[in-house]
Order: C-alpha cells, then structure tokens, then sequence
C-alpha cells in the first residue's frame, strides 16, 4: 500500500492552535505514516527567533529561508524525493476531521493522475478564458498529489510567486497536463479555526492577495501557454 504523508507550514503566531490541528491529523481513520512541519529558522514576516511549538508525532523541516506558504508543499517534496506516497498538504488554521484523509485517498484512487483539491476555482476569476474549464486549486481544505510530479523547477518560484502559492503550484500541474479535480465533499470534513496575520490579507510589495493572484495568473498563462493562453 502507498503510504499516506500529510505536510503542513506555520506562522509563529498560530503555534499555539497546533497541537489541536496535529491531532487531528494523527486521528485520521487513513492513518498517516508521518506527518511533516515546515519551520522556517527565518521567517520574512515575523524577525526575530522562536522556541518550537512542543508536538508530538511530528518530523519538523527546518529550512535556513521562508519559503513562503509553498513551503508545505516543496520542503515536503525535497524530503521525499524518489518516495512513493501520496502527499496530502493542507493549511495549520483548520481543523480536519477523521474521515478526511481517507476521502483524498478514495477521491484519488477514481481519478488516477489527477490533482484533487477540497476547494478549488475557476481562472475565468481571475479574468483568463479558462481552456476547458482549468481551475485552481486551493490549499486550505488540502490538496492530494504525487509528489514526484513536482520538480525543483516547480518548487522555486520567483519573488513575485512567494505570496501567491495556490496559482504557482496550479501552474505546474496545467502545464503538465495534471486535471484539478475538486472533492467538495470533503469540505464537511475541515472546519476554520482562528487565523491570526493571515496572508490573505497581507499586501506583499504594494499588492494585496486578490491583484497578486491576478497578475501572477496572467504571467503565467503567458509563460506556459495555459488557462486558454
């Protein structure tokens, strides 16, 4: 059986709600075989240093630099490298209920080779024609994937791509001819918690979230030739 790995990144500020969102992970009824932390030893938004949270059933990534929120997805990808998993990553302000890994997993399994995302939306949102109906997929409800699919390419995104992880990753996978299936639902399975300094409403270099994801939605189609480009 393909193991499962959940992969996750945090902020200082939201250290204090982990413990309840890793136990939630460690009580899914598709058991994990490990659930990876992303830890930045520096964060860009927050300077200064920070003990660990304490966690139990957790390995902690430490990279040197802020990968920005992609970091739940390429410190992952860098540490399994060659692995075969399905890798499950998702967002530190939510609460995931015990079935919700195994429905990624069912999800999957009738959708061989396709992205699968709780949550997910059309790029005609972002002003593009869409193709055949391309769609984002949106990390916060979790996304499933082969984790060999990205490559280091895929996994450093430029300065303008730091903010903006769901539209770069949902790049890789159209130019790469992965489908963006969603699962909605899963959403019954993932409830909000607090969600302090969240980057959605950062503005990042004079741009807020919703003209950054534009901008960076457009570069790319460009670039790639994707999303009816």
């Amino acid at each position: 059986m393909t193991p499962l790995v959940i992969s996750l990144t945090t902020i200082p500020p939201r250290f204090a709600q982990l413990p309840r969102v890793i136990a939630g992970l460690r009580a899914q009824t598709a058991c994990p075989a490990r659930i990876l932390l992303t830890i930045p030893r520096q964060y860009r938004r927050f300077p200064g240093s920070y003990a660990l949270p304490k966690l139990e059933g957790v390995e902690v990534l430490r990279p040197e630099r802020d990968p920005g929120p992609i970091g739940k997805v390429s410190e992952a990808v860098h540490f399994l490298r060659g692995r075969p998993c399905h890798l499950l990553y998702c967002d530190d302000d939510w609460l995931y209920g015990p079935g919700w890994a195994q429905g990624f997993l069912d999800t999957a399994r009738t959708h061989p080779g396709a992205v699968i995302a709780t949550s997910t939306f059309n790029v005609r949102r972002l002003g593009l024609t869409g193709g055949d109906g391309a769609r984002i997929a949106q990390g916060f409800g979790g996304v499933i994937i082969d984790p060999n699919w990205l490559g280091t390419s895929a996994l450093t995104p430029p300065a303008s791509a730091w903010a903006v992880d769901d539209i770069w990753l949902s790049a890789q996978y159209a130019r790469t001819g992965r489908t963006i299936i969603e699962a909605s639902h899963l959403r019954r399975q993932v409830q909000p918690l607090a969600d302090p300094d969240r980057l959605q409403d950062a503005v990042v270099k004079g741009e807020n979230r919703a003209d950054a994801n534009r901008k960076m939605a457009h570069h790319l189609a460009a670039e790639y030739g994707i999303w009816g480009r």
